[in-house]
């Protein structure tokens, strides 16, 4: 499997396909038995003590009240910035930086229980962002949550990669995946078994693909998402 550098990658599958796993090991939470990964064109032996992890790579697990271990959202950013070794005017400047990008200054003073789903993934995502990384692993971004915090989601994750970032996803959400990704895989027992182009990928597929895709694949081609059932159905008149 290859990612591109700044591109939205989503890597598809059943429960125990391996999506997690797969992920894990990217980020070096576990270690493969058999193949070689490379980040940044570098293999990831060449990354000693937890270089990977400072400006490179950051992953944010499907349970995303884990990353929280403080009473509030700001003394957690606080907390992170200290371990990362930043002074007191770069923390201030850089949590600032991400409070104001993903709109999560009501959040700060409030404890990571007391937020929504929807609420804790912005302010996961924020303290993933306190690492400064070219590559954010998400797994299982919209789970739990509404559909008003997944386009919020979708939201960010775009104007992570305007700004530069390439994103891996995992997620059983193929809408949400249809509408971000830039490209998609499929991976069975371990393995992957289809990769493409997102139009392509949910196009070709019968049975691993988008409802829009299943209801209009005999009327129009190419058709993954909503929004492009609505257009067409402006154009060619159909209601």
């Amino acid at each position: 499997m290859t990612v591109y550098e700044n591109e939205i990658f989503a890597l598809l599958g059943g429960n125990g396909a391996g999506k997690t796993t797969l992920l894990k090991t990217i980020a070096v939470l576990i270690k493969p038995y058999c193949g070689k990964i490379k980040i940044l064109d570098k293999k990831i032996s060449e990354y000693k003590g937890n270089s990977l992890y400072l400006h490179n790579i950051a992953m944010l697990s499907q349970n995303q009240i884990d990353v929280f271990v403080k009473d509030s959202i700001e003394e957690d950013f606080k907390d992170i910035c200290l371990k990362l070794g930043y002074s007191g005017n770069e923390s201030e400047s850089l949590i600032k930086e991400v409070v104001d990008k993903l709109d999560i200054s009501t959040y700060m003073n409030r404890h990571p229980f007391d937020l929504s789903c929807g609420e804790q993934q912005k302010c996961a995502i924020a303290k993933m962002l306190l690492l400064k990384p070219k590559i954010l692993i998400l797994d299982e971004p919209t789970k739990g949550i509404d559909s008003y915090s997944k386009r919020n989601v979708s939201k960010i994750i775009r104007q992570l990669k305007e700004d530069g970032m390439t994103i891996i996803i995992s997620t059983h959400d193929l809408d949400f995946a249809a509408q971000n990704a830039q490209r998609c895989a499929l991976l069975f027992d371990g393995k992957i078994v289809s990769e493409a182009e997102t139009t392509e990928f949910f196009s070709r597929n019968n049975y691993y693909t988008t409802t829009s895709s299943k209801i209009t694949r005999n009327i129009y081609e190419n058709t993954v998402c909503s929004h492009d059932v609505v257009e067409l159905c402006k154009i060619n008149g159909r209601k």
